[in-house]
């Protein structure tokens, strides 16, 4: 006849084994409902779009401004060629107002070639993510079968875990299974190897080591109170 404390050691490792079953069930599940690495690439994919759009914005302004700047640069190069302008005063005014615009457009272009380089890198990045996004939903799709494959298997087995859980359960005496639900550390139950408890690793005494091999009565380790087992 198989004693008390050995049917809780069973009945301790299928719940173990129901609980690790429940864990890979959820994963499946969360997996089939949304993959996270898809999760991950859509988001980076939309990063990488909302940076773009800032760049190409930020183009677009730079080439209206450029192009306001050129009218404005062209207008004052037509008045200072048009030989209206008598005094010399007014001559090199006008013609430092026409270097000093110069200098400026050519700064401009020199910003503008920096704002295209960073859309150009702006694009490319978009272009990456889509790539990756795309090749994460093909891996998704292809993993899918064997996914709801193993899910199946889960399932079936965590239904035979369970009832085998409970018949276990229903052969422990009364009196040990109201020890065993008393008990708040976990697992709460150990097994004695080398005459020591394999939770806490502190040596079973001697007197201990006879009763755990006389009957049925349930021994405790004497420092983590964890129900002992035979190894």
């Amino acid at each position: 006849m198989t004693r008390p404390a050995q049917l809780l050691l069973e009945h301790q490792r299928l719940v173990e084994r129901e609980r690790g079953l429940r864990d890979n069930i959820e994963r499946a599940n969360s997996r089939l409902e949304s993959d996270p690495e898809i999760v991950e690439r859509e988001e980076t994919l939309a990063v990488a779009r909302a940076v773009q759009e800032v760049a190409s914005a930020r183009v677009r302004e730079s080439d209206h401004e450029r192009e306001a700047h050129r009218s404005r640069l062209r207008t004052r190069e037509k008045e200072l060629m048009s030989g209206r302008i008598r005094s010399p005063s007014e001559l090199l005014q006008m013609s430092d107002e026409v270097k000093h615009m110069k200098e400026r457009f050519a700064e401009e272009e020199d910003a503008e070639m920096k704002l295209m380089e960073d859309a150009d890198a702006a694009e490319e990045a978009v272009r990456e993510a889509t790539s990756d996004l795309e090749r994460a939903r093909k891996q998704s799709a292809a993993e899918e079968p064997e996914i709801r494959s193993e899910l199946q298997t889960w399932t079936t087995e965590l239904a035979e875990v369970e009832s085998e859980r409970d018949a276990v359960w229903e052969q422990i005496p009364p009196a040990a299974q109201a020890a065993y639900s008393r008990m708040r550390t976990k697992p709460a139950v150990a097994q004695v190897i080398n005459n020591q408890c394999s939770a806490c690793h502190v040596t079973v005494t001697s007197s201990g080591m006879q009763k755990l091999r006389g009957g049925d009565e349930l021994m405790h380790c004497e420092n983590c109170s964890r129900i002992l087992v035979r190894d």
